[in-house]
């Protein structure tokens, strides 16, 4: 069996931010969305002071007036809290993926400490409740249209909310968007040049070592029944793997899809050179049971790529550049290179990290 996951893009998209802020903003026709304390004014009015604002940020629901700087940051998708969190922003509240409680992940390290000591849940990614989102008092609201676009009209109401079309590959456009909200555009431009960097270095870095450029593919457990996911470079992940220099194998098939799927009969579909795996950890141990499915198949001892365990929390829902950070630190290490070659080898704001979290949607 073999089926796949739609992508919710519009188009390829360009993998590297080299175009400053004109790539991060949407513009829709004929719709303007002005939230919290900028209720009424006209985005055509407004004058940007000495520190940047009031100014208007054009997103994927149309236009938002932001009059001062945020202070107190609501995310409602992982991509906007590691987005805050490398930002340097205070962040308020967030939203979990499987238990209404669920800390943040173990990965943020210092930077949750320090950014968000106070932060909370506010309701499951697929549901964020409005009225936890209002005790948290934000003054900027970050989410997705793909997350939860009929929220969007009550959450402008609480503070300036602005939406991103996707998360996903889009991840650097995201970061983007968020440092204009927050006026700190170059800081954030910074923190994708930066991640750019360092991923080409650490990627030539393995070419030079292995003698060319090693096939990678990147598999997933998360107990889907339509199959173990192969995740495409339309992707959190396959963007990473691009900006390394790290190509698909040749017969894998290149697709709008972020995943697709395969049945313990397609196995040796998933072969690489070297061979990511990820297991979401559901709390049930059904998708161990899963995992452990395909793992006894006689297909699987077929498989010719050396196999590496990944951390699911960041090399699949991070879906950021705290989180991409530390999937270059795992790249690094995988292959026996140096990880701060071209730049930092620490996260932005992060510190060791902990044991994996119980992510699973936020791919991808």
């Amino acid at each position: 069996m073999y089926s796949t996951q739609r992508a919710r893009r519009g188009g390829s998209g360009a993998r590297r931010i080299g175009l400053g802020l004109a790539a991060v903003t949407v513009s829709v026709a004929l719709v303007s969305a002005c939230g919290g304390g900028a209720e009424g004014t006209d985005p055509a009015s407004v004058t940007p002071g000495p520190d940047g604002f009031p100014r208007v940020v054009e997103h994927a629901m149309g236009e938002t007036v932001i009059e001062t700087a945020p202070e107190r940051v609501l995310a409602l998708d992982a991509t906007y809290v590691d987005a805050a969190l490398a930002l340097e922003a205070t962040l308020v509240g967030y939203t979990t993926f499987v238990a209404e409680d669920e800390p943040l992940p173990a990965y943020f390290g210092e930077a949750a400490e320090t950014y968000a000591a106070d932060a909370r849940p506010v309701g499951l990614l697929t549901q964020a409740d409005p009225e936890l989102v209002e005790q948290t008092d934000p003054d900027l609201i970050l989410s997705a249209r793909v997350r939860d676009e009929q929220g969007y009209d009550q959450f402008s109401a609480i503070a300036p909310t602005v939406y991103s079309e996707e998360t996903g590959a889009t991840w650097k456009e995201n970061l983007l968007l968020a440092g204009e909200a927050l006026g700190r555009e170059e800081q954030a431009q910074r923190l994708v040049s930066d991640f750019e960097a360092r991923a080409q270095a650490i990627g030539d870095a393995i070419r030079e070592q292995e003698g060319g450029a090693p096939t990678v593919s990147i598999v997933r457990f998360a107990g889907d029944a339509d199959g173990v996911r192969l995740y495409s470079r339309n992707s959190y992940i396959g963007v990473i793997l691009d900006d390394l220099g790290l190509p698909a194998p040749e017969g894998q098939a290149e697709t709008e899809d972020i995943v697709t799927y395969h049945s313990p009969e397609r196995i040796l579909d998933l072969d690489a050179e070297h061979i990511f795996v990820a297991t979401y950890a559901d709390g049930t141990g059904e998708v161990e049971a899963d995992r452990e499915r395909y793992t006894s198949s006689p297909l699987w001892d077929q498989l010719q790529g050396v196999q590496h365990e990944v951390d699911d929390a960041y090399w699949i829902s991070g879906v950021g550049v705290i989180a991409a950070n530390r999937v270059l630190d795992d790249i690094a290490a995988e292959f026996g290179v140096d990880p701060a070659v071209g730049g930092a080898s620490a996260s932005p704001g992060a510190g060791p990290s902990g044991e994996p979290s119980d992510e699973a949607s936020a791919d991808e």
